[in-house]
């Protein structure tokens, strides 16, 4: 099993924006030397729901204020790039990291981000997968040239430099619909899930459904003559720890329900934007259910395992639920959301590594030495 944090670079004082990327170094500084396997980094435009414009910005400067610890990205927003730069920075980075990048793209789900750079909003789906298939040959083949139908490249390219890790670094796709984790198999991808999103989608039955995906997921593998086990399966939740349920929850909730309620203003209708775009029929019909229902109060996420705010010993056995049902590889635990104290993080970021994760790790070796 491997661990990883994550940070959104959630602001909401925007006088701290200065000091509180600072407090996001500290952090993944710290969670090199307790022994977590990645820092995990997101990009969003336009709004404090998270200041992180590029990762590759980021992921540069993660790179060289840590030694050891990997550098993921969840996501890169494939059409909000070209494909030869995202596919040169990120080959940059790989080589500044000396080889600790793990790429993981997606398409986006904001359409307020998709107006503001005036890229149609209903074309994301194509244009992720032209965009991907160019990085891809872009790491490695010599040359690249492409006749799309979003992106040409009319004359041979040579992308320089190349990725340290070879073939490529790993390349992770977000996963929320059913037909995401099929692309994602035929294509040998790693899987990048995440409760906010599923829940979003889902409510209450979000874990068997994406059981249901993760089986279709493995299918597929074996029809496309992959091993349906070998990939990873990477889960982000928001996680918090402390002493007793009580405090954690107590400490932990009110920034919660800041991130849901900003991620729902975000994602309403902007002028001249449907409500429902195409290609994101499910996501946005049911997340308008989500909310309308009442599921994004915290009591609610906390009460169906969205959002993970215990003692250790209830962390943990959520955490070894999650893992059973799905087969997670990499669970990465998000605690500084929407502006979380940077000392309060860093505590619970401690605890976990002490009095969480070896139950969850000697579960994992416990049912490994049953098979």
């Amino acid at each position: 099993m491997k661990w990883g944090v994550f940070s959104l670079s959630q602001i909401p004082d925007l006088s701290r924006v200065p000091v509180a990327f600072e407090e996001d170094f500290s952090l993944f500084q710290r969670a090199e030397e307790l022994g977590y396997d990645t820092v995990w980094l997101a990009e969003h435009l336009f709004s404090n729901y998270g200041l992180v414009t590029s990762t590759q910005v980021l992921a540069a400067a993660v790179a060289k204020c840590t030694t050891k610890i990997k550098i993921g990205t969840a996501v890169v927003v494939i059409p909000f790039n070209h494909p030869l730069r995202a596919a040169s920075d990120f080959a940059l980075v790989d080589v500044i990291s000396k080889g600790r990048l793990k790429f993981g793209a997606g398409r986006a789900y904001q359409p307020h981000e998709f107006l503001g750079l005036d890229i149609p909003m209903e074309q994301s789906r194509e244009m992720y997968a032209e965009g991907l298939d160019i990085i891809i040959k872009a790491w490695t083949n010599e040359k690249v040239k492409y006749d799309g139908e979003f992106w040409k490249i009319r004359e041979p390219v040579e992308v320089l430099p190349k990725p340290i890790q070879k073939p490529h670094p790993p390349i992770y796709q977000a996963c929320i619909t059913p037909d995401s984790f099929r692309t994602a198999a035929r294509q040998g991808l790693n899987l990048q899930l995440a409760s906010p999103f599923s829940y979003r989608t889902y409510r209450e039955s979000w874990i068997d459904k994406l059981a249901d995906s993760v089986a279709a997921y493995e299918e597929e593998c074996i029809e496309s003559g992959r091993d349906p086990k070998a990939g990873e399966r990477m889960m982000l939740l928001p996680f918090f720890v402390s002493e007793t349920s009580e405090e954690a929850q107590k400490i932990y909730g009110k920034h919660v329900e800041w991130f849901y309620s900003k991620v729902t203003a975000n994602q309403k209708s902007v002028s001249g934007q449907a409500s429902v775009v195409k290609g994101y029929e499910l996501t946005m019909s049911e997340s308008k259910k989500t909310l309308e229902g009442g599921y994004l109060n915290f009591n609610q996420l906390h009460q169906h395992g969205a959002a993970i705010a215990d003692d250790p010993e209830t962390c943990a056995f959520k955490l070894n639920n999650l893992r059973e049902h799905l087969g997670i590889t990499e669970f990465v635990l998000w605690f500084n959301i929407a502006g979380m104290p940077v000392e309060q993080s860093i505590r619970a970021m401690e605890l976990a590594m002490r009095e969480v994760i070896p139950r969850v790790n000697s579960a994992d070796a416990a049912q490994v030495a049953a098979k």
